[in-house]
């Protein structure tokens, strides 16, 4: 099987895994909140879910780059299938195993998708990085555009166990399809004597090569800008929907469905602007993603929302795609999982404390103007997004 060929069924598997994801997503936080009544519960699963990737964040930086990254993905997925398995044969019932269960879900998603940011490159074949990650996005996309409305019906309709086996399944079938990937195997002495230093991101010889990256530097710290203004949308999310619309799960899922729908349709339309400038497309997604932000916080009714979401959707996608295709252009197989893993911790780190900054802020006014003030703080990276990547940029040349 040509390698070409061998990534589609990555990405098969990849899309039916992400489809599952969606059905623990929405259960997890409609489970503490049934069984403690506590908000302050809910928020403790959000805060629990990223200390574990802060912790082991240099080991993950190492073993993506420093082991078989298919053997990884394969043990995050069995992993994450035992977790939810275990939390099923307790009946759901204790709050402590729904605890765990987050945190080893949060570990290997967040060890999953920095492995496949890195590991794209050398499994596309010879596909352009921007056409493999679109394609990549197209399948994450469509399962997202009916899977948080399915999930969220099979909640109403089934209950949470039967959401969490639905997942626990789709774990099973992406084990199979990463089968499909050829061996890849990295050893210490596959390392040479220069990188040999560089075993996680806290390495000094790392960092002193991360010094000498002026747009790589430059790309991250506005992703890292982006992740904390996103983060703001989406931990506020679900409370604006409840407070403005009254909303419920299944009402949660159909504008989330619009989201999806928004990245989907970016992602089919990828053949209008693959010729376009990468660093203009990524700062585009940027800039538009600022103008849904305003538009969903200040929107009054439903269908305006869900209109925001399909626009928000669609310039997320356009972000995603780019922002990983530059990292991975700039980037050796050797560095390129420290990087990714870097960015997403020092994100996630700083997210953590501005979103709990705006949810004091949401509580002093209200949750529209947190939302309002983090689309318009986007719309300003943006515009200096593409000052500065255009000069950091001639000066790596």
């Amino acid at each position: 099987m040509k390698q070409k060929n061998r990534y589609y069924m990555f990405i098969l598997g990849r899309a039916i895994s992400s489809f599952g994801n969606w059905f623990a997503a929405m259960a997890i936080p409609f489970l503490i909140f049934d069984l403690t009544g506590s908000a302050m519960a809910v928020s403790m699963s959000f805060l629990l879910e990223t200390l574990p990737i802060i912790v082991l964040s240099p080991v993950i930086s190492r073993l993506i780059d420093h082991s078989s990254r298919k053997r990884l993905l394969q043990i995050c997925e069995l992993m994450s299938g035992l977790s939810i398995v275990t939390c099923i044969l307790t009946a759901c019932s204790n709050v402590i195993v729904l605890y765990l269960m987050c945190m080893v879900l949060s570990v290997t998603s967040f060890t999953y998708n920095t492995t496949v940011n890195a590991y794209v490159p050398d499994i596309c074949g010879d596909l352009e990085l921007k056409t493999a990650n679109t394609i990549d996005a197209f399948a994450s996309d469509a399962s997202m555009v009916i899977a948080p409305v399915v999930a969220g019906l099979c909640i109403e309709w089934a209950g949470y166990e039967v959401a969490l086996w639905i997942d626990t399944a789709t774990f099973v079938v992406s084990f199979f399809f990463l089968g499909f990937l050829q061996k890849d195997i990295r050893t210490k002495a596959d390392v040479s004597e220069q990188d040999a230093g560089k075993q996680t991101f806290l390495s000094k010889d790392f960092l002193a090569w991360l010094g000498t990256q002026y747009f790589l530097k430059a790309l991250m710290v506005i992703c890292i800008l982006f992740s904390i203004c996103g983060a703001i949308f989406s931990a506020l999310d679900a409370v604006y929907i409840a407070e403005i619309f009254g909303g419920s799960s299944d009402v949660y899922g159909y504008i989330n469905s619009a989201w999806g729908i928004g990245m989907l349709a970016a992602s089919a339309l990828y053949i209008v602007y693959k010729k376009c400038a990468e660093i203009k497309m990524f700062v585009l997604g940027i800039f538009i993603m600022g103008v849904a932000t305003i538009g969903y916080g200040l929107s009054g009714n439903i269908p305006v929302s869900v209109g925001f979401n399909l626009i928000g959707g669609a310039a997320n996608t356009l972000y995603a795609i780019y922002y990983r295709s530059l990292i991975q252009s700039c980037t050796t197989a050797e560095t390129r999982g420290k990087v990714f893993t870097l960015q997403s911790t020092l994100a996630k780190i700083c997210s953590v404390m501005v979103v709990f900054l705006a949810g004091a802020l949401a509580d002093f006014s209200s949750v529209r103007v947190s939302i309002v003030i983090s689309g318009v703080c986007t719309i300003v990276l943006a515009v200096v997004c593409l000052n500065v990547l255009n000069q950091k940029s001639e000066k790596t040349v």
